[in-house]
């Protein structure tokens, strides 16, 4: 499994989950925007992520949303919240200055241009772009790690993809499974076991694009070994921006983030042994050969002056068969614990 580095950070199993922050367009003016990105550190994620786009690049004007995302006609939203070159500037500076990593989606060529110029760190493809293979290969010359979202694919789809960014040279990729509904309110939708499959499948790290309205998807995700949760993000649900309902506000994105660093701490290493919690719990709970009744020094020991119960201090029991017959080597009081020091 190849490890992907993203600045200061190692993305892969046996590393911490990286935690992106989906901001989008998910704010109507620059303050609101940099109040995101504050709520954002606040929340103990380690990136940001932004959309960038042209409306007359993005989209025709004749299409609009499924009515699940609004029914707006998406050329009139998209050009409502197009970024422009400086106010990308601005915030990637902001969110760089409080030790975030900040990058975007690009949707266009152009879009890629105005990231480099930025010097961004990682790109991430969005799922609409899944399928369109000369732009993933132009972002994947770039030679820069690329995250990839599969929403609406199928694994064929998903690797030719992959194989589109390795004919580059540039192997440094994740891959996000996701479903693309926004939101996704029904959990059997979901398949989380794609992870899963997708490690199978990918010598890579596998994350997840959460688009739920809770946690448990992405605490799901974790526990299958998901090394990136990208969540949308929003300061207020409130927002008169269009992805503000669906998207964790601050407290839920701490909530979420916190409960992953704890997760990650459960789930341990995999390795099957006592806990350090536990040994004094092993000792006194477990049980090992006990007399049932005072015997004499030299006295030969019979089934009926042994029993097998609490604490685990003494003979174990699968050797208890092999203290019958034996002789005391000491007085054994009732209810005491038999070692094998105290026999012949």
């Amino acid at each position: 499994m190849r490890e992907v580095r993203i600045e200061d950070r190692i993305v892969g199993p046996g590393h911490p989950v990286f935690i992106v922050a989906e901001i989008g367009y998910n704010f109507n003016t620059m303050d609101e925007a940099r109040q995101s990105i504050d709520a954002a550190l606040e929340c103990g994620v380690n990136a940001v992520k932004f959309q960038t786009f042209k409306a007359e690049t993005v989209t025709s004007r004749l299409v609009d949303f499924p009515a699940e995302a609004g029914g707006s006609n998406q050329f009139e939203e998209f050009k409502r919240y197009e970024i422009s070159e400086e106010a990308h500037q601005e915030l990637f500076k902001y969110a760089r200055e409080r030790g975030l990593i900040a990058f975007s989606t690009p949707s266009h060529y152009d879009d890629v241009e105005l990231l480099e110029r930025l010097k961004v760190s990682v790109y991430k493809i969005g799922s609409d772009d899944l399928t369109n293979l000369p732009f993933i290969e132009h972002i994947a010359a770039k030679g820069k790690p690329i995250i990839f979202s599969t929403g609406m694919g199928t694994l064929a789809e998903v690797a030719e993809a992959y194989e589109t960014i390795l004919k580059t040279g540039n192997d440094q990729i994740i891959i996000l499974y996701c479903v693309s509904n926004y939101p996704v309110y029904d959990a059997a939708l979901m398949d989380l076991r794609v992870i899963q499959t997708f490690a199978a499948t990918f010598p890579v790290p596998i994350g997840f694009s959460d688009h739920t309205t809770t946690m448990s998807a992405s605490l799901a995700a974790v526990a299958l070994g998901a090394s990136v949760i990208e969540r949308h993000f929003a300061i207020d649900k409130k927002l008169d921006v269009p992805d503000a309902f669906f998207s964790a506000d601050p407290g839920e994105m701490k909530a979420l983030a916190h409960s992953i660093r704890e997760l990650e701490k459960a789930l341990g290493d995999g390795i099957k042994r006592p806990a350090k919690s536990e040994l004094e719990m092993r000792s006194d709970t477990r049980k090992s050969v006990i007399a049932t009744t005072s015997i004499s020094q030299g006295e030969i020991i019979t089934k009926e002056m042994i029993i097998v119960k609490r604490p685990g201090t003494g003979i174990p029991p699968k050797m208890a068969h092999l203290v019958i017959g034996r002789a005391a080597r000491q007085p054994i009081g009732e209810d005491e614990v038999i070692t094998w020091d105290k026999l012949t």
